[in-house]
């Protein structure tokens, strides 16, 4: 079966551009499948080398790391944090993706976790669990996908610096869309710090794979020299060239970044037009708009109807209880670039009727 997608992470559609799987295609043909060793031997080919490059620039920082992973690169930046003694206690949103949570207890350093977004909870905890000339690590995802709802990063940093300490960010899912260049929600805040560390992924709004890292270059030789470098195999050659062709696609093609903010706000406004209203609001100053809706409607039974009279309709969107959903469980509307008006619209109109027949 076909089905009208509103779902997953692919803002761009990239995934299946031909130009990106044409550019794995031929990386594979040339330097086969990979080195078959790690990066601290010889496993640092010319294509890491171009992509580390890549990446530097596109986010204009001192240099930048690729990872075979985006789920590393929360556990190898905490890390090299901990290796540089920047902080003594970690305080987690406890929103945050699984490979925050995994990355901070791997540090064996204490993690105190605290509500989501609550900056009052926050300032508790530390108040509680930091000691004297302790610093603090606050470690967040930026933009949370499932609840649609972004870091409150320029107030964490506020509290942060306070203590002497430092943040972590994992905008797996801001990076590319949000901001006037694309790199993610701290740009889109204007939450600049050298204090505010920053991994990623290129698998969603970059279309390929793999986890990157940017920051200064002592930051970046220490997490080089880290065990999850040094310890796991150099990535694939065609998941390497396949993301630097993604990279090169948002960077050359600013117009996707705000035809997607355009199908957000369209989006937005129609689902206003049926009574679903949440902070995927519009912002001009913040350089974009969240291309998710997130929200739950009458119960568990009545989502999961309304999830399979769209399904009937031919159009997919998530019902899902995945880590930071409200419990019951959360219907998950994602937009692209690529989406066309007239496919919001049959969504909405789709959504219409559901809600008549299983919210009433």
């Amino acid at each position: 079966d076909k089905y009208l997608y509103f779902a997953g992470t692919s803002y761009f559609q990239l995934h299946t551009h031909p130009d990106v799987v044409q550019a794995a295609v031929d990386a594979t043909h040339k330097f086969g499948m990979g080195s078959a060793t790690t990066r601290s031997l010889t496993g640092t080919t010319p294509l890491l080398q171009k992509i580390e490059d890549k990446l530097a620039n596109y986010f204009n920082t001192e240099d930048a790391v690729y990872l075979p992973s985006g789920y590393l690169s929360s556990l190898a930046g905490m890390k090299a944090l901990d290796e540089l003694h920047t902080y003594d206690i970690i305080f987690l949103d406890e929103g945050s993706h699984y490979s925050l949570v995994e990355g901070a207890m791997a540090t064996g350093r204490p993690v105190i976790p605290f509500r989501n977004r609550d900056l009052k909870n926050l300032e508790s905890k530390i108040s509680k669990n930091l000691g004297s000339g302790q610093r603090p690590l606050i470690a967040t995802d930026g933009l949370f996908p499932v609840i649609a709802k972004l870091a409150p990063v320029g107030e964490y940093l506020d509290i942060a610096l306070k203590h002497q300490g430092v943040i972590w960010v994992d905008d797996a899912h801001g990076v590319g869309i949000l901001g006037a260049h694309g790199r993610g929600i701290c740009e889109a805040l204007g939450a600049r710090s050298d204090r505010i560390y920053l991994g990623a992924t290129l698998s969603k709004a970059f279309g390929a794979s793999g986890g990157i890292i940017m920051g200064p270059g002592k930051f970046i030789d220490q997490v080089r020299s880290g065990s999850v470098m040094t310890g796991s195999s150099s990535p694939l050659n065609a998941a390497v060239a396949a993301a630097m062709k993604g990279l090169e696609l948002v960077q050359d093609n600013p117009g996707m970044r705000k035809k997607l903010w355009t199908n957000a706000r369209f989006l937005i406004e129609n689902l206003g037009q049926l009574g679903i209203t949440s902070e995927i609001k519009y912002i001009p100053e913040m350089h974009g708009t969240i291309p998710i809706a997130s929200f739950s409607s009458g119960n568990v039974k009545s989502m999961k109807s309304i999830h399979k009279h769209l399904m009937e309709k031919g159009i997919y969107i998530q019902y899902t209880d995945y880590k930071g959903a409200s419990p019951g469980g959360v219907l998950r509307i994602v937009v692209t670039s690529s989406h066309k008006k007239v496919e919001i619209v049959r969504l909405t109109s789709a959504l219409k009727e559901a809600f008549r027949l299983f919210n009433s």
